[in-house]
């Protein structure tokens, strides 16, 4: 049976004459993950100072499985694993000092320090590079062996804010997978992020936060979801000529809906990112069917953050 692994409760933040938060209330369930949405200025990186025990509330209350991480910290973080914004992690230290410093930190006990650096770094693909010093590691691996950080002592909750900020589309890709492979296992995620893709490629349910207000809190797909679940992209194809339904199929994949909207133009709709897409229009074109053009809508997410949160410069 689901339960409540993290609270917040009417949190408001005030620095000098600015709310950064105004009476925000959510709380993640066991096995959840949830997208944390906003501009910059929003007030998503205030609250995760504040569920990692960074910072305290002004008024109202933050709760990790009961415990308050300003007050409680040692028995909160036990339960918590939190990437709050970017750290500075000093190039000269090894993979495995950075893991075993938060294990310390965590009150892992010392006999126990070395297989929970093991476990963490094996579960995220490092272990074969936690001997080497951070500051040679590429971007993709540095941000991979900080997402490991995370997972030392086992925690049932992660923090993750911008887990994939400055990675290439192939990293991206790959630290997405490593995410939703995490889900499955059971782990609870909140990941504040600017990239729609994550939160729709990775999360069940969204929160919308604008000006340090929650305007949203809402499930990613509320549409249009593939048989387990996942999400499905659409794209729109216009051809020369008609083409058959059959042979438009046999031509994308097998795991790819055809829907024809007439005898020129098809729907596909799919599960995956950019390179499902570029497989799928590479199989189009190999097929000899005359493609004139193709073209994605805009994401029924991105039209919700638009309609609920507005452009940056806006807010």
């Amino acid at each position: 049976m689901a339960s409540e692994l993290l609270t917040v409760d009417g949190v408001w933040k005030r620095y000098g004459d600015h709310d950064a938060l105004r009476d925000v209330r959510f709380h993640l369930e066991s096995g959840e993950a949830v997208g944390y949405l906003g501009p910059n200025g929003a007030g998503k990186s205030t609250t995760f100072r504040i569920l990692a025990g960074l910072t305290r509330p002004t008024r109202g209350s933050a709760r990790v499985q009961g415990w308050d991480p300003y007050t409680d910290r040692v028995r909160a973080l036990r339960r918590l694993g939190a990437l709050v914004e970017t750290p500075g992690v000093p190039p000269y230290l090894s993979g495995s000092d950075l893991l075993e410093y938060v294990a310390k930190v965590k009150a892992v006990s010392s006999g126990e320090r070395r297989s929970a650096v093991r476990r963490a770094a094996d579960a995220v693909g490092v272990a074969d590079v936690l001997d080497r010093p951070f500051g040679t590691l590429s971007t993709g691996l540095a941000r991979r062996m900080l997402l490991a950080s995370t997972l030392v002592g086992e925690p049932e909750i992660l923090l993750l804010d911008e887990p994939t900020l400055g990675l290439d589309p192939a990293a991206r890709a790959d630290l997405r997978h490593t995410l939703r492979a995490l889900h499955k296992e059971g782990l609870t995620l909140l990941i504040s992020t600017h990239l729609l893709d994550d939160v729709q490629e990775v999360c069940d349910r969204v929160l919308f936060l604008r000006n340090g207000t929650l305007v949203g809190d809402e499930r990613v797909r509320l549409d249009g979801d593939g048989p387990d679940g996942r999400s499905r992209q659409t794209m729109a194809l216009h051809f020369a000529a008609a083409v058959a339904r059959e042979s438009l199929t046999r031509a994308a994949g097998p795991d790819v809906e055809v829907t024809l909207d007439g005898p020129n133009d098809a729907r596909l709709r799919f599960e995956g990112g950019d390179a499902a897409q570029t497989a799928i229009l590479a199989g189009v074109i190999r097929s000899g069917l005359p493609l004139l053009t193709a073209a994605t809508p805009e994401p029924d997410l991105a039209r919700r953050y638009l309609e609920r949160v507005g452009r940056e410069d806006e807010t």
